[in-house]
C-alpha cells in the first residue's frame, strides 16, 4: 500500500508539470488555432534561467520569478513575432515555423551551456513521513503550486477583462474585432500566458530532473497527447487529464515493466479519444 501511495505522489508531481504545458498549449490552440512545437522549449528556457539564476547567487524563488517574466514576456512575443507574419498562411507553415523554433532554441542551448543536465539543489530539503518512507516535501510543494496556478489560470479566463476577450476571440475573432476588441493585443496576452505556464512547469521542475537542451521533448509529446485527449482548446480538460496520465503512469510502473506503461498509458488515450461521442468546435473552453 505504501508503494501504491508514493506512486500516485509521483504521478501528481509528473502530471502537475504535464498540466502547466498542457493548458498553455490548449489556450494557444484555442485563440490562434496553433499547435505549438515550442512549447517544451520554454519549459527548457524557463529551467536554464532558473539555473543560471541561482548561480549567480539570486534565492530559488526570486530565480523562478525572473524565469517565468522573462520567458512569458520575452519567449513570447519572439514567437508571436515569428508567427505574426503566418497568421493566415496554410496551418502547415505555421506548424513547420513552430517546428523551426523549437529546433533553433535547442540548438543555440546546447552550443551556449553544453549538452549536459545541469542540477539544481531543491529550495525545501524537509521530508514528510509516507508511511515507512520518507517523502521530499518540495514534490508535494510543486503539485501545490502548479494547482494554484492552474486554478488562477481558470479564474482568470472566467472572470478577468483579457480572460474573457481570449474567449470571445476564440469564438468569433471577426465579431470580436467588430466589437471593438484589441484583438493583436489578446493573441499577445495569449503567447505570454502559454509561454508563461511552461516557463512555471520548467522553473519547478529543474531540481527533480536538472535541465539539459532536449528536457522540453518528452513533456511536449505528453502534453500534445494530453490536450488531444482532454479536448482542443479545453483548457480546463487538459488538466485533469495531464494528471490523470501522471499518476496512471506511475501507478503503471508498478505493475508493468519497461516501456510497457507508456505503451498501455497511451493506449487507454487512444481509446479516450475514440470514445468521444461526437467532436465539439475548438474554443477555450472552461
Amino acid at each position: 500500500m505504501e508503494h501504491v501511495i508514493v506512486a500516485c505522489l509521483n504521478g501528481l508531481v509528473v502530471g502537475a508539470s504535464i498540466a502547466l504545458v498542457a493548458a498553455g498549449l490548449a489556450l494557444l490552440f484555442g485563440v490562434l488555432g496553433i499547435l505549438n512545437f515550442a512549447q517544451g522549449d520554454f519549459f527548457m528556457i524557463g529551467a536554464y534561467i532558473l539555473w543560471l539564476s541561482v548561480r549567480q547567487g539570486i534565492s530559488f524563488w526570486l530565480a523562478l520569478v525572473i524565469a517565468v517574466v522573462v520567458v512569458g514576456l520575452v519567449g513570447g512575443l519572439a514567437l508571436m513575432g515569428a508567427l505574426w507574419p503566418l497568421r493566415d498562411r496554410p496551418q502547415a507553415l505555421v506548424l513547420l515555423a513552430t517546428i523551426g523554433f523549437s529546433l533553433i532554441v535547442e540548438q543555440l542551448a546546447a552550443g551556449l551551456v553544453g549538452a549536459d543536465a545541469k542540477p539544481v539543489a531543491a529550495p525545501i530539503g524537509m521530508r514528510i513521513a509516507v508511511g515507512g518512507t520518507q517523502y521530499p516535501a518540495y514534490d508535494l510543494f510543486v503539485v501545490l503550486a502548479a494547482a494554484l496556478v492552474l486554478a488562477g489560470g481558470f479564474l482568470f479566463l472566467k472572470y478577468m477583462r483579457y480572460g474573457i476577450w481570449l474567449r470571445a476571440v476564440a469564438q468569433n475573432q471577426r465579431m470580436a474585432s467588430a466589437l471593438g476588441l484589441p484583438v493583436p493585443r489578446i493573441y499577445a496576452v495569449a503567447f505570454v500566458v502559454s509561454a508563461a505556464l511552461a516557463a512555471v512547469a520548467g522553473s519547478l521542475l529543474v531540481p527533480l530532473t536538472g535541465v539539459y537542451p532536449t528536457v522540453g521533448l518528452d513533456i511536449t509529446l505528453n502534453a500534445f497527447i494530453v490536450v488531444i485527449a482532454g479536448g482542443l482548446g479545453n483548457f480546463r480538460g487538459a488538466a485533469l487529464i495531464a494528471l490523470g496520465l501522471g499518476v496512471a503512469e506511475s501507478l503503471g510502473s508498478i505493475f508493468i515493466p519497461g516501456a510497457g506503461v507508456q505503451v498501455a498509458v497511451f493506449a487507454l488515450v487512444i481509446l479516450l479519444v475514440i470514445g468521444r461521442a461526437r467532436l465539439r468546435p475548438v474554443t477555450v473552453r472552461l
